[in-house]
């Protein structure tokens, strides 16, 4: 063996016997191993961060769709708005909407997105990209049944009950009022109402609801009457006035400027257009109409206000068919926007809707309603006094509501 091959093999045999030469060996062998550990956790935690912007970015174009839904606008232009707005990794291919019933839900919005991603050190062990997907649904819920709504949107009360009012309603009250207080309710009430809803806040009434059911930050509710048609122009000039000591009446469909009822009437069925002036109902009228509608209409928002005084008594039912279906009074929507107060006293017996979706609702003092399957539907609502509100409607009545609803992620 030659000098230089001794010396090497010295070199060897020191290198065996000594540790720190071991443990270099060791390192040296494992090296590998804690590169490719570590390049797993870096692609590992870069694949969890894109499946995390995928993931919430489907779950957002989601919810998106199914508000849109809930609202009665297109889904599928809020779905793609959405995505167009959110950051998440480039798509593959175009994300998947779906529609269709599924989970046992009616109004769903399913989307369905994908992303192949090259990973800095995957890609040195192969050539394939790793697919991230995500997959997000959304239904429109049943949250029961409502037939007071405000359709107020502002930070104020939408609904206000105070005093020694007694509200039976056997059925929810909502409201699209922002504000932390949405709705307010004090003095000594009596409210039999669930759910109670509302687009903001619950706070300051939380301890008069008693057993209700309480949604507050839920969703808009659209107006359950949009679909009714804008009245038709009138022309007519006449005025109707009747005295109490006036004979009973007939009265018969048509338009009036004015109406002015203060005894004894009896209204054939029909529509009833009060063009521009007022629907006034006195202290000693007593008023009886199957299948009636007070219609307040007018030119430029100038429709008429709706007045009930003293111990007027309205005995009347509502149309069943027609534009205005299952409705006693509407104040057209492009009326300006009034106060329409019920004051103490008056008595109504009435199977129908009040729908006056531009004007404020205001029950003062004692007036006492006896309502059949009650809709009332207003910008502002407001129950003062002694006011006593009933509602008898039996139980499975396609009138007994509307449905209310709110959107959540399912799946």
């Amino acid at each position: 063996m030659g000098y230089r091959s001794m010396r090497a093999f010295n070199w060897l045999k020191r290198l065996h016997r000594d540790e720190r030469g071991n443990a270099l060996i060791i390192g040296a062998a494992a090296l590998p191993l804690l590169l490719g550990s570590a390049a797993f956790a870096v692609d590992t935690i870069q694949i969890t961060l894109m499946k995390r912007q995928l993931q919430r970015g489907a779950d957002s174009a989601a919810l998106a769709g199914a508000f849109a839904m809930s609202q009665g606008v297109d889904p599928h232009r809020a779905v793609h708005s959405d995505l167009d707005q959110n950051y998440f990794p480039a798509l593959t291919q175009e994300e998947t909407v779906d529609y269709s019933p599924r989970l046992g839900f009616q109004k769903v919005v399913r989307v369905q997105m994908y992303s192949d991603q090259t990973l800095p050190f995957m890609s040195v062990f192969t050539s394939s990209p790793s697919r991230i997907t995500a997959d997000a649904t959304a239904a429109v819920i049943s949250a029961g049944r409502f037939c007071v709504l405000s359709l107020y949107d502002g930070t104020d009360p939408g609904i206000d009950i105070s005093g020694n009012a007694t509200l039976d309603l056997g059925c929810g009250m909502a409201t699209n009022s922002h504000g932390t207080d949405s709705f307010q309710a004090g003095g000594s009430l009596t409210l039999n109402a669930s759910p109670i809803m509302s687009v903001g806040g619950l706070d300051g009434a939380k301890n008069k609801f008693g057993t209700s059911t309480l949604q507050p930050y839920s969703a808009k509710q659209q107006d359950p009457f949009a679909s009714v048609p804008d009245p038709p122009p009138q022309t007519c000039t006449n005025d109707l006035s009747i005295k109490p000591n006036d004979p009973d009446t007939p009265l018969t469909p048509g338009c009036y400027k004015s109406m002015d009822i203060s005894g004894t009437a009896n209204l054939a069925p029909g529509t009833y257009y009060i063009n521009g002036g007022d629907l006034s109902f006195g202290a000693q009228a007593k008023v009886t109409g199957t299948g009636v509608t007070f219609v307040m209409t007018g030119t430029n928002g100038k429709a008429g206000d709706l007045k009930m005084n003293g111990q007027a008594d309205l005995n009347l039912t509502s149309p069943t068919s027609g534009d205005y279906n299952g409705m006693i009074f509407y104040r057209d929507r492009r009326a300006d926007n009034i106060q329409i107060k019920i004051n103490g006293g008056s008595g109504m017996h009435i199977d129908g809707a009040m729908y006056f979706p531009s004007s404020d609702l205001w029950f003062n003092g004692g007036s006492d309603m006896v309502v059949s399957c009650l809709r009332m539907v207003g910008q502002k609502l407001t129950f003062r006094g002694n006011t006593n509100l009933t509602n008898q409607c039996p139980a499975g009545s396609p009138n007994a509501g509307f449905e209310l609803s709110f959107v959540r992620l399912v799946g």
